[in-house]
């Protein structure tokens, strides 16, 4: 950075020359010893229990649902280190594993193509949030990788334009549409709005006191397959615009709860242990549940005295580890280190 200082006889001006900016703004990377720069970023898991999809516009920003679900203090910490290099390598780690994670790569990519220079870029989720069960774990890790990346490479970008990378890496693999802007809010959230952070539209649903979530999936059913499939497409989009009415004009769990199992049932896409699960939490007066969207997965708001119950319930159609005890995140995605 040059600073020229110009004098005149009635001010003083001091005009800040940022001809390097973007080189400066990315020298965080260029560390002593030629070591890499790192940031660490924490993204709860969120559920999903009624939508409607929105994705045909070219700007993927502009792409997304309304719907309603809720986050959940379960989620992925995502470190991110970056170094200069040659040509950009991309190297994801997802709980000690290596894996080919799409997502995350597109984050990287779409990220460091705003500069003129190319990184050997790691991105390591650690994450209670297994994948392909609805629980939000690929817009948690785009996410975070999102926020920590981008504060490497710019101090000054902010969380939503950060968030509208992870969000446009989603709706372009096909992962996921409002995941990304209901985990930059939390809490139990209707997107009123379609769209990414800074274009879609989120209101909040009190939680009250706080609220115990059981959830209970494994992998079956693919958010591709499903969001290509005309037939499911057309299911959806009819009864979640009513639906998504229905709760924006009386917000509160109970509405959001009725029409998630609404949903459930008009889109047909329920598994035979999804609905012999709700029917035997329903049995037991465990009324507040439903399906996971879009999983083999179930979530179920309970009481204190009700948790074991729920949980032996739910246990009886996944194993062990496929149930988890949470509860509602009323913090969204955030930096925990850089």
């Amino acid at each position: 950075m040059y600073i020229h200082v110009y004098i005149d006889t009635n001010i003083h001006r001091i005009t800040l020359y940022y001809d390097y900016l973007r080189r400066i703004l990315t020298d965080t990377l260029n560390t002593r010893d030629n070591l890499p720069m790192t940031a660490q970023a924490f993204v709860p898991g969120h559920i999903t229990g009624v939508f409607r999809i929105f994705d045909e516009k070219k700007n993927l920003l502009e792409c997304g649902s309304i719907g309603a679900g809720f986050s959940v203090e379960i989620g992925t910490l995502t470190t991110v280190s970056a170094i200069e290099n040659e040509s950009l390598e991309i190297t994801t780690i997802y709980n000690d594993e290596p894996i080919d994670a799409n997502v995350t790569k597109t984050v990287v990519r779409r990220l460091v193509e705003t500069y003129e220079r190319q990184f050997k870029v790691k991105v390591t989720h650690k994450s209670s949030l297994p994948s392909g069960v609805g629980f939000g774990a690929s817009g948690a890790g785009a996410l975070g990788t999102a926020l920590a990346l981008g504060r490497l490479l710019d101090t000054t970008m902010n969380e939503t334009t950060a968030a509208g990378y992870a969000h446009c890496a989603e709706v372009e693999n096909r992962t996921g549409l409002g995941d990304v802007i209901a985990q930059t809010f939390g809490g139990i959230e209707i997107r009123t709005h379609p769209g990414g952070p800074g274009i879609g539209k989120v209101v909040n649903i009190s939680s009250g006191e706080s609220q115990t979530v059981v959830l209970a999936g494994a992998p079956g059913l693919k958010t591709r397959d499903v969001l290509t499939n005309s037939e499911n497409r057309a299911k959806i989009n009819a009864i979640g615009d009513e639906l998504v009415e229905r709760i924006i004009n009386n917000p509160t769990i109970d509405t959001f709860i009725s029409c998630s199992r609404e949903f459930t049932e008009s889109v047909g896409l329920s598994t035979k242990r999804v609905t012999a699960a709700l029917r035997d939490l329903d049995d037991s007066g465990l009324h507040q549940s439903s399906m996971v969207m879009i999983g083999d997965s179930v979530f179920c708001f309970c009481k204190d005295e009700q948790l074991q119950s729920a949980v032996d319930i739910l246990t009886k159609y996944w194993t062990t580890s496929q149930v988890q005890v949470t509860k509602i995140s009323e913090e969204g995605g955030r930096l925990v280190s850089w």
